[in-house]
């Protein structure tokens, strides 16, 4: 009783220090899905190892003058089923309908389904879950009518200094500050529903938010956690 108790007074704080219109785009397979004013995204979210939780990731509108509008997207990693593995950690990319705009990263948290305030975290059974809130300098992208903003992959990974090559990459296991938001390309080919759409430009993402994550594909023996390497 008492770690359920936790856990409501921490989404109590969550819950009245959201104020923006949060949102969650529908995903397409066609043009023919887009409503006026709106493009695509794709985007992909994971985490490096597997989690029993939902993953949450929000960026927010950014008004011509570069300060935050009001409107929130939402985009979720589920679990599935964490004894199968491998259900948060592969690249699994998304095709979501946004209305057109500029938009930054927010915030991350696991469980609490409202955005973080800053400096709080989403604690959970006694546990503090990965969570963060960005007040600037955080990735961005433009989405503009019928074209196509490729956004990236992002990972929640592991960022403390380690060597690349190890396998037991997660003794940290749940610690809060081992785990950041990391972005790298998405290699996959476009799908044949979108290949022929107008590519919007994707701005340059600061160093300090590139993976560290050279693996393209999850080896078959790597279950519950994606490597920085493949050998």
């Amino acid at each position: 009783m008492k770690a359920a108790i936790t856990f409501i007074a921490t989404c109590f704080l969550f819950c009245t220090s959201a104020a923006a219109n949060v949102v969650e785009p529908k995903t397409v397979k066609s043009l023919g899905q887009l409503k006026p004013n709106n493009g695509v995204l794709r985007l992909s979210v994971r985490t490096q190892r597997q989690y029993v939780d939902t993953l949450f990731l929000y960026f927010i509108s950014v008004e011509p003058d570069g300060s935050d509008g009001d409107l929130v997207l939402r985009f979720e990693r589920g679990a599935g089923i964490p004894i199968m593995g491998t259900n948060q950690i592969d690249v699994k990319a998304k095709y979501y309908a946004v209305p057109a705009g500029r938009y930054r990263l927010l915030a991350y948290t696991f469980v609490c389904e409202t955005v973080p305030p800053p400096g709080t975290v989403c604690s959970y059974y006694g546990n503090a879950l990965p969570t963060e809130r960005y007040l600037s300098g955080s990735p961005t992208f433009t989405i503009s009518v019928n074209r196509l903003t490729d956004a990236g992959d992002f990972i929640l990974e592991y960022i403390k200094p380690v060597d690349l090559t190890t396998v037991d990459l997660f003794k940290d296991w749940l610690s809060d500050d081992a785990y950041a938001i990391r972005w790298r390309p998405i290699r996959e080919p476009l799908p044949d529903a979108f290949v022929a759409m107008p590519i919007e430009p994707l701005p340059p993402v600061l160093s300090q938010f590139h993976s560290r994550i050279e693996c393209e594909q999850r080896p078959k023996n790597k279950t519950v956690q994606f490597p920085f390497r493949c050998n």
